[in-house]
C-alpha cells in the first residue's frame, strides 16, 4: 500500500510534534473550551458518539434532551471533521516514526497503518448520521440509529487500540533515538 510506506518514509519526529500540537491545539478549542461541544454535552449527556455498544434508545434519548443546544450539536458535527483528521494524523505519524526509527517498516506491524484510516472513515461517517438524525432528515431510531452506533464502535475501537499503537512506537522510537545519539557521541 502506497500510503503505508509513503507514511513511514515521511515520518520524523518534526512531523509527529507538529501533529500532536495542532491535535491538543484544537482539541482544547473543540472540547475543552466552553463551545459547541460543552453546550450540547451539558444538555444531553451522554451524547451518542461517546458510548460504546448498543444502547437501546440512543440517539433518540440525546437528541430529545438537546433542545436549543441542537444548532450547537450540529455546527460540532462539522467542527468534528478537522478533529477527526488531526487525531488520525497524529496517530499515524507517531506509528510511522516508530516504525521507521525501530527498523520494523518491512514488518506486518506496518498494517497498523490502516487503523488511523479506519479511524477516519468512521469518524466521518458516524458525524453525517449524527447530523442528519439531530436535524430530523432521518429517523434517528431503527437502521440509522444501529448504523450510527455500528460506526461509533468501530470508531472507538481503531481510536484506542491506535492511541496505544502509537504510544507505544513514540516510546520505541524516543528509545531507539536515544541509543543512536549515545552511539553518535561516544
Amino acid at each position: 500500500m502506497r500510503f503505508i510506506s509513503r507514511s513511514i518514509e515521511k515520518a520524523g519526529w518534526v512531523k509527529f510534534l507538529v501533529s500532536f500540537l495542532f491535535l491538543f491545539a484544537y482539541s482544547y478549542w473543540a472540547f475543552i473550551r466552553p463551545g459547541f461541544w460543552t453546550r450540547a454535552s451539558d444538555a444531553a449527556a451522554p451524547l451518542p458518539e461517546t458510548l460504546q455498544g448498543f444502547p437501546e434508545g440512543e440517539p433518540a434519548r440525546a437528541f430529545a434532551l438537546l433542545g436549543e443546544a441542537t444548532s450547537d450539536y450540529l455546527i460540532f458535527q462539522a467542527v468534528d471533521i478537522p478533529f477527526a483528521f488531526l487525531n488520525a494524523m497524529m496517530i499515524t505519524a507517531a506509528i510511522a516514526l516508530g516504525l521507521k526509527a525501530l527498523k520494523l517498516s518491512g514488518t506486518p506491524l506496518r498494517f497498523l497503518l490502516i487503523l488511523p484510516l479506519l479511524l477516519f472513515t468512521s469518524e466521518i461517517f458516524e458525524d453525517a448520521l449524527l447530523f442528519l438524525m439531530a436535524a430530523d432528515y432521518i429517523p434517528d431510531v431503527g437502521a440509522p440509529a444501529i448504523a450510527q452506533q455500528a460506526l461509533t464502535n468501530i470508531k472507538g475501537a481503531a481510536a484506542m487500540l491506535g492511541t496505544v499503537c502509537a504510544l507505544a512506537a513514540i516510546i520505541g522510537a524516543g528509545i531507539s533515538s536515544l541509543i543512536h545519539l549515545f552511539r553518535k557521541t561516544s
